[in-house]
């Protein structure tokens, strides 16, 4: 599954597993992850913690019935058989816009944390992104293609399973074939991540000039395609509408059982994102 199509699926993963308890403890989620990059000292602490606040606040009262309206229409469009590669890839991009404004209403608040970084705080965020890069080289460097297509078809038959429950052999072939068929893109992801870090390391390096940090931290956040080769966003463009193309047919192929199974789940997450939303004030 590319990167691109991953995309749509932020709507599900920000409301942490697809339950008001897993959104209720975002904020815990958010702290203990960014433990793993850097440890604050207590001045940049006080204010990520009230940064965290605001945002979750903001994100309940602004952002949540925008995820269940475009829930709604994928569940709709499902439903009616009218999902088409181009809706499909409508949404990604509007799954997409989620992010970006999210980043932007982030942005103002931790352009001064990161600013006050300390020289050691900055290595310890880059080794941390150096130790992530070295394990998905050893998870991945090295496997055939044979190899590699078990693991996505592996990967996609969990998720796929998530939500219409077990899967058929027919399903089961659908994904193979679409892991096959699909364009090689793990060199150039690799070599984009290296790229990624590297920039980004450099412009915690540079953090002091704000406009400059500014610019880096948008660019490298939500404007992926401008690192990227030319090749590589063909690539991901292609791979992005055969993976549009695979959830319409695995769609097609799904039984009364496995739709009810979805569209119960699906209800029952816009139903969360809805009384999260009520619950903002």
């Amino acid at each position: 599954m590319t990167k691109r199509a991953m995309a749509i699926l932020l709507i599900v993963g920000l409301v942490g597993c697809s339950t008001k308890m897993g959104y209720y403890f975002l904020d815990w989620a958010i702290e203990w992850k960014l433990e793993e990059y850097v440890t604050l000292d207590a001045k940049q602490q006080e204010q990520f913690d009230d940064t965290l606040e605001q945002f979750l606040h903001w994100h309940r009262s602004e952002e949540l019935l925008r995820y269940e309206n475009q829930l709604a229409k994928l569940s709709s469009a499902l439903k009616q058989q009218t999902l088409t590669p181009d809706v499909w890839a409508e949404h990604v991009v509007e799954a997409k816009s989620h992010w970006a404004r999210a980043f932007d209403y982030l942005l103002p608040s931790l352009l001064p944390i990161i600013s006050s970084f300390s020289d050691e705080q900055v290595a310890q965020v880059i080794a941390q992104l150096r130790v992530e890069e070295k394990e998905l080289n050893e998870k991945y460097l090295g496997k055939d293609q044979a190899d590699l297509i078990e693991m996505a078809d592996e990967r996609i038959n969990k998720r796929v399973k998530k939500w219409l429950g077990k899967l058929s052999a027919e399903q089961k072939d659908a994904i193979h074939n679409y892991n096959q068929s699909r364009g090689p893109t793990l060199d150039m992801w690799l070599e984009y991540r290296h790229e990624w870090i590297r920039l980004f390391s450099q412009a915690l390096k540079n953090r002091h000039n704000k406009n400059a940090l500014s610019h880096s931290l948008t660019l490298l956040m939500t404007q992926p395609d401008k690192l990227r080769s030319l090749a590589y966003k063909k690539a991901l463009d292609t791979n992005t509408e055969q993976f549009g193309a695979l959830l319409i047919l695995l769609n097609q192929q799904a039984s009364a059982k496995q739709k009810r199974y979805f569209h119960n789940k699906m209800a029952a997450l816009q139903e969360d994102l809805i009384e999260l939303s009520e619950d903002s004030d």
